[in-house]
């Protein structure tokens, strides 16, 4: 089983504790991406699992393998997985570097790989490591000092030394990984992940235009990812617009996890405005294996028709 312990989260979205089948985003030591294309199938997989957790989306993405990129563009990855940079993803590679692996094993077997470990991860949600690196908000982070943020990393190496880095267990991880061209590469098997398809409409005469920016989005069981709606008003008067959600098939609501989204949440649009709408969202770990499509529909409401129950 493959679940996410104590990932940093967005300073801008502030969503809950993170548990997700994608990954322990974690590393002992952050490996660049060239290095890593020719290091062994574990040295790999870290430097992945660092980048990762760091938020370095972009480094990530660049570690997984051809068979999963070609279902999955590089801008619609990074959308899904929101970068930090400056001072924030500095700041999560500082607490990045305190992970400690057990139990690491590789298996090869000709061009395909295995690694199964366990790992104590720094849980970046629990209050005190949150308070330490001012809940990755980029702002607060980015105006400390250069000896401001130094003062972090030697914090949480004493924490580390001390045994009270708050920490959580990750047990019986196992990767795949497979060798392209001479380098080992990460495999997430895209082509096996469930289709989350977006959808939308506008009711009851209300002129604005709405759509999903990435109308299909593929999740892997367990997975927590982002996506977003794109709203423009196109009359010429202020109108406020609340949304409802509905999912297909009926029962799908069991198998996806939206933890933040702007349903029921009134939008005031000036003339011509545009607005991005996130939705964060995860799939069930136990969604049966015949569930290979669901449908997130939103529809937008005047707010008066909303308050009426939608009719």
């Amino acid at each position: 089983m493959r679940v996410c312990y104590g990932l940093p989260r967005s300073g801008q979205e502030r969503l809950r504790p993170r548990r997700c089948a994608i990954a322990v985003w974690l590393v002992v030591t952050l490996f660049s991406a060239g290095s890593a294309r020719a290091g062994a199938p574990e040295e790999v997989l870290k430097a992945y699992l660092g980048a990762l957790y760091a938020h370095n989306s972009r480094a990530a993405y660049r570690l997984i393998s051809r068979a999963d990129r070609a279902l999955k563009g590089e801008a619609d990855y990074l959308r899904e997985h929101p970068n930090f940079s400056g001072a924030a993803l500095e700041t999560a590679t500082a607490l990045a570097s305190q992970i400690r692996y057990v139990r690491l094993r590789t298996v090869i077997e000709g061009n395909r790989a295995t690694v199964t470990f366990e790992a104590l991860v720094p849980d970046a949600n629990d209050p005190a490591i949150d308070a330490l690196v001012l809940g990755f908000d980029a702002n607060r982070l980015a105006a400390l000092s250069p000896e401001g943020r130094r003062r972090i990393q030697e914090e949480l190496d004493e924490r580390q030394r001390a045994g009270r880095l708050p920490v959580a267990v990750g047990h019986d991880e196992r990767w795949e990984l497979v060798r392209e061209q001479g380098a080992w590469h990460i495999f997430l098997n895209w082509a096996g992940a469930v289709r989350i398809r977006l959808t939308a409409d506008v009711k009851a005469g209300l002129p604005w235009a709405f759509a999903a920016i990435q109308p299909i989005v593929r999740a892997t069981p367990g997975e927590e990812l982002r996506a977003a709606y794109r709203i423009t008003n196109l009359s010429d008067r202020s109108i406020t617009g609340r949304a409802r959600d509905s999912f297909e098939p009926p029962d799908a609501a069991r198998y996806l996890d939206v933890i933040t989204c702007f349903c029921f949440i009134e939008q005031t649009l000036a003339p011509g405005e545009s607005r991005e709408l996130p939705v964060v969202f995860r799939v069930a770990e136990e969604v049966p294996q015949g569930v290979r499509e669901i449908r997130l529909r939103y529809e937008f409401y005047p707010v008066e028709r909303a308050s009426a129950g939608y009719r």
